[in-house]
């Protein structure tokens, strides 16, 4: 039985969501334009121009995005401004979870990422760089937050995935060095689409400095250092629109790597492979009286064997299954003065994990510990939410917004309250300022309940996390320039971390941490004319991090980000220029219960370059460029400690050809 504050609770998110029946209203307009330049729907749940939206918003089309000669979302972002990244590998794969790590405003596990407005991550992982360009109609990014409306895990802001409805006949087959292989394809067929693609990536060498020594058939002390071993990624998409109403949608990812354990020669003696099945099945309604309704079924299999070359019958491994199924309805209402919404939502999660572990995972001759089974663990979570939109004058709307979870597990209820209030002044047609204040959470995952080997603890204990986003901006709008000017402030506290205990060496999971960030972001984009376009960007922020109560704040990530963007089309040419470049940046680790800071003495620049050439009618070719200068920066990605270091991949290059039928 509910407590009577959680009903109390509830029914102030329910009132905030109805009280706009005391006004006037019509029906929901349609949502069906959705390329309209500057509308955006994330933020708001609600379409609105992004001018009229109190929040650091941009929307990114399919097209924009592959003008970086990515293939993937994650590959994509790593250029636009505010986006931190510690990719390294191919495919953008970071150490041993061959996930692409992207956050907003610098907060691990902050972001949350939805596929067509439904949550789709598994433990705090989500694999952007498994989403495929080609069937993304646009990607809205809205920073400072998101939770009010979609829950968990969006504490620094929110990334949807928006896909086409149909796809028209497209081939793409492209090759380039280091063994890339990317091959893809696009059916249109009236009411269906189908998207098919495989994209490789060969062996990339050691990528780190030593990171520590291994015992190889008795020898003591054998220096290893890491790189990644063949990589492969396939895709597949079906949508299926039954009328303007319903639309059916299926996404399978498989991504398949392995890392080496290399000696200074990069001669295998460990490898590592990584086995990730995602599945995402979702069924739409939406009208044009403002009801948007989803269900949808996601699920993620994994296994990861792991052996030394010398030794290949003992196996490390672990397999995990997780599976999330859900529903989340809403209803928008409109009248001359005010837009009001009421939503609700109800997911059930469960998760289930065996492994068998090496009793000394640094001995070549270790033998393995009996296998080890967690779960399953089941969560149930129950929301409300809404939002009443008020015009207070010509140019001012205020709005208020709240939501309720309700979270129901084995190791205990949680309770969320979040409120959240936003204005905005529009001074005519083209500038507008808002300021936006919200609370926002993250649940302990899965794994930071339950997990546990021979030097983690978990801690079914766990509270989660809570932040407060405060947020200024300035816009503007007007004949292709468009200016966002953004001052935030981002407080944390209760961040989960594994503490070390320094009797039994094991380290614990608990609320300890908190995180703080301020700073400046700036965007601005200029259509010049019908050839040229251009866009620069900057971020000027203080992120930091304090381990345990009372310890100093220290310094993490980077301190400024300079990004900037040219495009170029004239009859069959186009070209583009994608730069991204971090300085003033920072390394963690861990020692003593505390945490250590060094600073990285070289930035880090990403760089792409795109050009492609029509060749014939409807058929253009393609040449790539990543990494332009052949740089060699610090990632600064894995490892507990300071001398881990891991390095970008060298240049890489790929020739290919688009056609389309």
């Amino acid at each position: 039985m509910l407590k009577k504050f959680e009903l109390e609770r509830l029914m102030c998110a329910v009132i905030l969501g109805t009280s706009f029946f005391a006004t006037q209203v019509h029906a929901e307009e349609s949502l069906s334009e959705f390329l309209l330049e500057g509308i955006n729907i994330t933020a708001l749940g609600y379409e609105k121009s992004n001018l009229a939206t109190p929040a650091d918003t941009v929307v990114y089309t399919g097209e924009q995005l592959k003008e970086t000669g990515a293939s993937d979302v994650a590959n994509a972002l790593k250029y636009k401004g505010g986006v931190y990244f510690t990719n390294m590998g191919p495919h953008d794969q970071n150490w041993i979870t061959g996930s692409s790590q992207i956050n907003l405003r610098g907060i691990d596990g902050g972001t949350l990422v939805l596929i067509n407005g439904v949550p789709s991550s598994f433990n705090n992982i989500n694999h952007l760089d498994m989403l495929n360009l080609d069937e993304v109609e646009r990607v809205e990014v809205v920073k400072g937050g998101g939770a009010v409306l979609y829950g968990s895990e969006a504490l620094g802001g929110v990334i949807n995935i928006i896909t086409k409805d149909q796809m028209k006949n497209s081939l793409r087959v492209a090759t380039g060095n280091k063994g890339q292989r990317d091959y893809a394809a696009t059916i249109g067929m009236g009411k269906a689409s189908l998207a098919l693609g495989r994209n490789e990536f060969g062996s990339t060498g050691n990528m780190t400095e030593k990171i520590n020594n291994l015992t190889i058939n008795g020898v003591s002390d054998v220096g290893y250092y890491i790189g990644f071993g063949d990589s492969k990624k396939d895709h597949l998409a079906f949508n299926y629109k039954f009328d303007d109403k319903f639309k059916f949608s299926y996404m399978f990812n498989k991504k398949k790597y392995s890392i080496n354990y290399n000696d200074v020669n990069e001669t295998l003696l460990k490898h590592f492979m990584y086995d990730d099945r995602e599945h995402f099945t979702q069924m739409a309604y939406n009208d044009e009286n403002g009801w948007d309704a989803k269900v949808y079924y996601n699920q993620r299999r994994i296994e990861n064997p792991d052996y030394f070359v010398v030794n290949p019958t003992n196996i490390e491994w672990e397999k995990s299954d997780q599976k999330q199924y859900g529903l989340d309805a809403k209803k928008v209402w409109r009248g001359d003065k005010a837009i009001g919404l009421l939503g609700v939502s109800a997911k059930r999660e469960t998760y289930k994990n065996d492994n068998q572990k090496f009793n000394n995972s640094n001995s070549s001759s270790s033998t393995l510990k009996p296998i080890a089974h967690f779960g399953t663990y089941a969560l149930n979570n129950y929301s409300v939410y809404g939002s009443y939109d008020r015009k207070l004058s010509r140019a001012t709307n205020i709005i208020f917004s709240a939501r309720e979870d309700l979270i129901r597990s084995e190791a205990g209820d949680y309770n969320e309250f979040l409120p959240q209030i936003q204005a905005i002044t529009k001074f005519d047609e083209h500038n507008s300022v808002y300021a936006s204040v919200g609370k926002s959470f993250r649940m302990p995952t899965f794994r930071n309940l339950y997990y546990a080997s021979s030097v983690v603890v978990p801690n079914p204990d766990l509270e989660a996390e809570h932040g407060w986003n405060y947020e200024i901006g300035y816009k503007y709008s007007e004949n292709g320039r468009r200016l966002n000017l953004t001052a935030f402030r981002i407080d944390i506290k209760d961040q989960i971390v594994a503490v070390k205990n320094l009797v039994d060496n094991q380290s614990y999971q608990t609320n300890a941490a908190k995180y703080r960030n301020t700073g400046i972001e700036l965007r601005y984009e200029q259509d010049v004319d019908k050839h040229f376009t251009y866009n620069v960007g900057a971020v000027f922020a203080k992120p930091q991090r304090m381990y345990k109560e009372g310890q100093a704040w220290i310094d993490t990530l980077g301190r400024y980000q300079i990004n900037g963007g040219v495009n170029y089309v004239n009859r069959d040419f186009s070209a583009a220029l994608n730069l991204s470049y971090w300085g003033n940046r920072f390394k963690n680790g861990v020692s003593s219960e505390k945490i250590t800071v060094t600073e990285i003495s070289s930035p880090l620049l990403v760089s792409n370059l795109h050009l492609g050439y029509n060749v014939a009618k409807n058929v253009t070719a393609t040449f790539d460029v990543d990494n332009l200068f052949n740089r060699k920066d610090i990632a600064n990605v894995g490892g507990t400690s300071n001398n881990n270091l891991y390095y970008t991949m060298g240049r890489t290059f790929r020739v290919g050809v688009n056609y389309n039928f």
